[in-house]
């Protein structure tokens, strides 16, 4: 027995036959897309002071090889690639400017088959930035055009009075020094430079810390001062 069909039931058939071949490429190079990352912060707070130091952290969303991470700002520019790179995970190392603050993202993506595969961004992640305590000043005790060696000098820095709880403070030097020291609330401190030579002529600046917002902050570093030193040989010629 032979089956009939009618010609309009032979051209919907046909139709539906020309449509799933339109899919199928189409189901063939889809590729799932990967998901979106997670950014946060290390420490987190919910503002940072100017000169405090944090990390966005990229967290990946897969478990495929990493080829790599990118980081971008609120304007949508990327700012930070690190690739190659396999681990879950990246670290982008931020120091707190009025620049800094804004919305921030991040995306992985995966190489296979010599093919690169994005992620889906993450969602935005706000880094708000406040000043830094106003910075103290530093003077020289006695006040020289040209020291001695032999001699001292005392650095003293003067802490503005509206700074309260100040814990700590620290000089700085442009040959490499750096002094810590533990203080108790006060408003000034003088450090005992002592002028053993050359190796100590530069420039010296001073800062203190604060506790706010329940963590130690660095203030502003003050104006630099400069220490200038006899040399020897000029020594030498006086005698």
């Amino acid at each position: 027995m032979m089956l009939l069909t009618s010609p309009s039931s032979s051209r919907q058939h046909s139709s539906v036959t020309a449509f799933l071949l339109q899919l199928l490429p189409l189901a063939v190079s889809s590729v799932d897309p990967l998901p979106a990352p997670t950014l946060s912060t290390d420490p987190t707070h919910e503002f940072y002071y100017e000169g405090e130091r944090f990390a966005l952290i990229c967290l990946a969303a897969t478990k495929k090889k990493i080829g790599g991470f990118r980081f971008f700002n609120q304007s949508r520019e990327q700012i930070h690639q690190q690739a190659p790179y396999s681990l879950q995970s990246a670290w982008l190392q931020v120091t707190a400017t009025k620049a800094s603050a804004g919305d921030y993202t991040c995306m992985y993506f995966v190489e296979e088959s010599g093919q690169e595969t994005d992620s889906n961004r993450s969602l935005p992640l706000s880094i708000k930035v406040q000043a830094a305590p106003v910075a103290p000043t530093l003077s020289l005790d006695p006040q020289q055009q040209v020291y001695s060696p032999g001699s001292s000098v005392k650095l003293l820095c003067s802490i503005p009075s509206a700074a309260a709880f100040v814990k700590e403070i620290q000089y700085y030097g442009d040959i490499g020094v750096a002094v810590s020291i533990p203080v108790a609330d006060i408003r000034n401190y003088s450090y005992d430079l002592s002028i053993t030579g050359q190796e100590v002529s530069g420039s010296y600046s001073c800062a203190y810390f604060v506790i706010q917002s329940a963590r130690p902050v660095r203030s502003e570093r003050s104006p630099w001062i400069n220490v200038s030193v006899k040399n020897s040989s000029a020594l030498e010629a006086q005698d």
